[in-house]
Order: structure tokens, then sequence, then C-alpha cells
């Protein structure tokens, strides 16, 4: 009799627990990452924040978008020029991993810079579209990427390569 009485309970536990795995499966499907920066010193300040979603398309395959904010001034006291950055924008990546530890991607970022150097206001685009590698350890990439559109003239990077280090939170 113990048993009969049991075997609805169980059915109930089993169907319960069984679709809050496929919820939490669901959910796993979004992820976020990001990057920040800080830096300050006498005359010098300079913030930056870069949050995205990730879509985890399929096991090796991710697709993300994200939007990016950076400020940086310069005092002139100190550095013999006066200059202020705002940038504001956007990217779009691709991520596949061949091996567990190990991403490869490709990303497409537009930035809109606002400057200001020596009190001569300059307003532009600046496109990049970078291939990278990286290396993956648990939720930390590092890794390096390379600009193909780099015009060392218009890019507010300093060079086609660049460090990078993503943060993914699931």
């Amino acid at each position: 009799m113990i048993k009969k009485q049991l075997l609805p309970f169980l059915l109930i536990t089993l169907l319960f627990s069984t679709n809050l795995q496929a919820q939490e499966k669901k959910t796993k499907k979004i992820g976020f990452y990001g990057g920040f920066g800080l830096s300050l010193g006498t005359g010098y300040t300079y913030i930056s924040l870069q949050p995205g979603v990730i879509y985890n398309w399929q096991p090796k395959f991710k697709l993300g978008a994200g939007v990016q904010y950076t400020y940086l001034k310069s005092n002139k006291a100190y550095y013999g020029v006066n200059y202020s950055y705002n940038i504001y924008g956007f990217n779009t990546m691709a991520m596949y991993y061949p091996a567990k530890e190990l991403e490869i991607t490709a990303e497409y970022e537009n930035l809109y810079v606002k400057q200001k150097y020596n009190g001569v206001e300059n307003n532009f685009w600046s496109p990049a579209l970078f291939g990278g590698l990286g290396y993956r350890y648990g939720p930390v990439v590092a890794g390096f990427k390379f600009n193909f559109l780099y015009d060392p003239k218009t890019s507010i990077y300093q060079d086609a390569f660049i460090p990078f280090i993503r943060i993914y939170i699931n």
C-alpha cells in the first residue's frame, strides 16, 4: 500500500526535476561578457566599460553583441598637451572553440570618437575588423586580436595587434 501511495509523489518529483533541468539548460543559452579598464594618475584619467551579451548557439560556436564607452583625459600641465576623448560604440562577434581551451574570434567594432586636442574638436567614426586567438581558463579568455582595417592615421588604436582579456558569465 505504501508503494502505491508513493508512486504519484515520485512521478511528480521526477517530472518537476526534469522540467527544472530543461529550464536550466535554456537559461544557459544566454550569457554575458565584458571588459573594463581604469587608470588614474596625476593629470590623467582613463575609464572604459564594455558589457555584452553572448548567445551559445552550439557547443563550439557563440555569437555576441556589446556596447562600449571610454573616457580619456590628460592635463596639459603634466603631459604638454590637453586632450580628451569620449568614445561610444558597439561590437558584434563570433567565437569558435576547436578545443576547450582555445578560442578563435571574428569581431566587428564601430566606435564614434569625440576628440578634443588642445582646444580643437574632432568627431569621427573608427571601424575595426578583428581576427583573434585566445586561451580560455574557466570564464576568462586572454589573447591577441589583429585589426584588418587598421590605419595609423584614423584608428584610435596605437597598433593593429591588440591584447585582450574577456570575462564570461553564464
